[in-house]
C-alpha cells in the first residue's frame, strides 16, 4: 500500500521575491504539496547611486562590513567585487544563514552570522562589540531597520549606510491566488517579511482579503508574526528561519488539523 506524501493535497503560498523561492518550492513539491509562487515585494537598484558608488570607493577604509539580507548580497557584491574587494582580514557579517550563503557564492566563506536571522542576535557577536572608533559599512536596502546603524554608533564606531536596492509592490497577477481565495483550495500562507505580508493585502482584491487572513500563516520572526496579527491574521506560527524549519512548521500545523479532524 502506498503511504500519501504528508503535504498532498495541500496548496500553500509562497511570497518570496522572485528568485527566492525555488528552493522552498521544491520542499514543499517533494512532501506532496502544491507550492503557490507569489512574489510580494520586488527587488530593484536604488535609483541614487551616489551613497552607494562613494561607499564602494572607500573599501579600503572599512574594518567591518555588513550585510543585512541576500538581496544586499547579490545588488552589492559585484561592485565589491570589481573594486577589488575588502582590505585583507576584513570581518564581513551577515544577518541571517541565507545572506552567509549568498555571500560564499562571490568567495566569502568565512561570513560572520547567527542563525537568528536578525539584527539583535548579530549585534550580540563578540566581534560586534568593540567597535568603537572603527568605520564600518552596512549593506542594506533604502528604508529598513534603523537598528544595527543605531546600536554600532552608539558603541562608538563610524557607520556608512550603504544603500543598494529598493523594495517595490511588484507588478504580477494575482489572478490564481484570487481564485484559490475563492474556492477555498488555498490552504495557508508562508511570509517571511512584514513588508511582503502588508504588500500581500493591497495586491489583492478586497474581497480576498479576509480569506486570506483566516489561512494559517507560518511565518520566521516574532516581528513578521506581530506585523500579521496588526493586519488581522490569527493563525500564525512562528517557525524560525530557513526552509527546513518553515517546512517543519506546516507539518506539524497540517498533523495536528488532521489528528484534529480524525478525532
Amino acid at each position: 500500500m502506498t503511504t500519501a506524501a504528508p503535504l498532498a493535497g495541500r496548496a500553500v503560498l509562497v511570497t518570496r521575491p522572485a528568485g527566492q523561492s525555488a528552493g522552498l518550492a521544491e520542499r514543499l513539491a517533494a512532501l506532496g504539496a502544491e507550492p503557490v509562487l507569489l512574489p510580494t515585494i520586488g527587488i530593484e537598484p536604488v535609483r541614487d547611486r551616489a551613497m552607494f558608488d562613494a561607499a564602494i570607493e572607500r573599501l579600503a577604509d572599512f574594518r567591518v562590513a555588513v550585510f543585512v539580507s541576500a538581496n544586499a548580497v547579490e545588488q552589492a557584491m559585484p561592485a565589491v567585487v570589481a573594486h577589488g574587494g575588502f582590505a585583507p582580514g576584513t570581518p564581513i557579517a551577515a544577518i541571517g544563514a541565507g545572506t552567509a550563503r549568498a555571500l560564499a557564492r562571490f568567495g566569502i566563506h568565512d561570513a560572520l552570522f547567527t542563525t537568528d536571522a536578525d539584527s539583535e542576535a548579530l549585534l550580540e557577536l563578540p566581534e560586534l562589540s568593540n567597535v568603537a572608533g572603527l568605520d564600518i559599512v552596512i549593506f542594506a536596502g533604502e528604508g529598513g531597520r534603523t537598528l544595527m546603524r543605531a546600536a554600532l554608533a552608539d558603541r562608538g564606531a563610524r557607520v556608512t549606510v550603504a544603500a543598494c536596492y529598493r523594495r517595490v509592490v511588484p507588478d504580477v497577477s494575482t489572478t490564481d491566488v484570487e481564485h484559490r481565495l475563492r474556492t477555498g483550495t488555498l490552504d495557508a500562507v508562508t511570509a517571511t517579511s512584514s513588508e511582503g505580508l502588508r504588500n500581500l493585502l493591497t495586491m489583492l482584491d478586497p474581497a480576498s482579503g479576509p480569506r486570506l487572513l483566516a489561512l494559517p500563516h507560518v511565518v520566521p520572526h516574532v516581528r513578521i508574526a506581530e506585523a500579521a496579527r496588526s493586519i488581522g491574521v490569527s493563525d500564525i506560527t512562528v517557525c524560525g528561519a530557513g526552509d527546513d524549519a518553515i517546512v517543519q512548521a506546516l507539518l506539524s500545523r497540517f498533523a495536528a488539523a488532521a489528528s484534529h479532524c480524525a478525532a
